[in-house]
């Protein structure tokens, strides 16, 4: 899942979208075949096939790497010895990096932090030099931690310009709070962590999805408490930073049968983060498409409406390959997509059954109610009551936006739903097994459903 720039949780708001077509709610299926042949083992087997391909470039699975360039090679390979045709999608885009960070307290003691243990830049951040004393905005430090630092332009009133504003993680877009910063006059940005779980104490990684004014570096919630007791504290930020143009791919198939005007996309990003082999995020997701990719065919099913299978690259630096795909769509191809469904991160080690999609006032397009429905009573008859969330930060963001109807399933990333998000732990041993088939077989039930839609 990309790195959100706030919460994983966050209201979905459409707007000026492309309405399609309402799709016609989906009679039940007998999902029972499909769902027995695609067995946990078979997905973990993929699984453990993305860890190796990890295990051998460099730990990780990137967009642009070897390792990326190997995973599709390995989910192509699988679809084509199912008897699928596949296509490459190529595109570009850039990614924002830093070539060198350095962080020093000069007051009231002299200390050197160390840049990704004690703190990292923010994808997106500004390049510049600033030596200045911090000013807290609006921390919230004790009890349940809630809070909106940085989030309204009044939590900076009186704020010293030229300083470097220390801000806590928490509620709204890390480029809000900065762009609040800099209307402010700080000089430089710090994002504590907001410290209101185990997994929200360390240090995180986090974009600001639009190049910044000033330099913006994440901590950990220990140092920034450390720095806000302090009023003297002042410290000198610097950071380098350069654009690295990247060219990847995506991975598409169809089923060789069924109606092309009414499509259902069913997908998940196959790219991971450069710090760890992305096996939760999102090797589960790729691994649950794949394995319902190969039985349909093995199986034989004649689908009424064609399904595609897509494997999304660079999710992780900013939904540029689903939103590559969608925007590549004339206005005959948005019209011709049914319905998405997206899965990303379904085997949280601690997970937290959740779907997506939207009714009726929800602002979302007509359909993504049906889609969010038809998952929740599945699980809900496998004894599983799931959460309900509203986020638009992965790959139906693009297809949303469009104006098409989505929906999807996630266990969890933070809140301690998954310690190793965006970490080198995120490896097979830390799925959970049991989530993982249950949300295959959800997966696969919706596929199914809406593959024999009758529109």
């Amino acid at each position: 899942m990309m790195v959100a720039a706030a919460a994983v949780v966050v209201l979905a708001v459409v707007v000026g979208v492309v309405l399609v077509a309402r799709p016609t709610p989906s009679p039940p299926v007998d999902s029972g075949q499909l769902r027995a042949a695609i067995t946990t083992s078979a997905v973990t087997a993929h699984l453990e096939a993305l860890q190796r391909i990890a295990d051998a470039n460099n730990g990780n699975r990137a967009a642009g790497t070897a390792g990326y360039a190997a995973s599709v090679d390995y989910v192509e390979a699988r679809l084509e010895q199912a008897g699928y045709r596949t296509r490459r999608q190529p595109f570009s885009y850039d990614r924002p990096d830093f070539t060198r960070a350095a962080l020093l307290r000069t007051m009231p003691t002299r200390t050197d932090y160390v840049v990704m243990r004690d703190y990292r830049p923010l994808a997106y951040s500004g390049a510049g030099s600033v030596t200045a004393r911090v000013t807290a905005v609006d921390l919230s430090l004790d009890g349940d931690r809630t809070t909106t630092s940085g989030c309204e332009a009044s939590d900076f009133t009186g704020f010293p310009p030229g300083n470097i504003a220390l801000v806590q993680r928490g509620t709204c877009p890390f480029a809000a709070k900065v762009d609040h910063a800099v209307a402010a006059g700080a000089g430089g940005v710090v994002v504590a962590n907001q410290g209101d779980d185990p997994s929200r104490l360390g240090l995180f990684a986090g974009t600001l999805g639009r190049q910044a004014r000033v330099p913006v570096v994440a901590t950990t919630f220990d140092l920034g408490a450390e720095w806000a007791a302090t009023p003297s504290t002042t410290l000198r930020l610097t950071v380098e930073s350069t654009v690295k143009r990247v060219t990847t791919e995506n991975l598409i198939a169809d089923t060789p049968a069924g109606a092309a005007e009414r499509t259902v996309v069913v997908g998940a990003h196959l790219d991971g983060v450069a710090d760890g082999p992305g096996i939760n995020d999102n090797g589960s997701g790729v691994a649950a498409v794949l394995e319902t990719a190969v039985q349909v065919l093995e199986l034989g099913v004649q689908p009424r409406n064609r399904v595609r299978f897509a494997f999304w690259g660079g999710e992780e630096d900013g939904l540029h390959g689903s939103g590559h795909y969608v925007a590549q769509l004339d206005d005959a191809g948005r019209r011709g997509t049914a319905r998405y469904l997206n899965l990303d991160m379904v085997g949280s080690p601690n997970p937290v059954a959740s779907v997506y999609g939207g009714g009726p006032g929800s602002g979302w397009p007509a359909g993504s109610g049906e889609i969010q429905t038809v998952l929740t009573d599945f699980l809900t008859s496998q004894g599983v009551t799931p959460q309900a969330v509203s986020f638009r930060a992965s790959d139906h963001g693009p297809f949303l936006s469009a104006g098409i109807p989505v929906g999807g399933l996630f266990t969890g990333a933070d809140d301690g739903a998954d310690p190793c998000y965006h970490q080198a732990c995120d490896r097979v041993e830390t799925i959970d097994s049991e989530m993982l088939g249950l949300m295959a077989d959800a997966a696969a039930h919706a596929t199914l459903t809406f593959a024999q839609s009758p529109a």
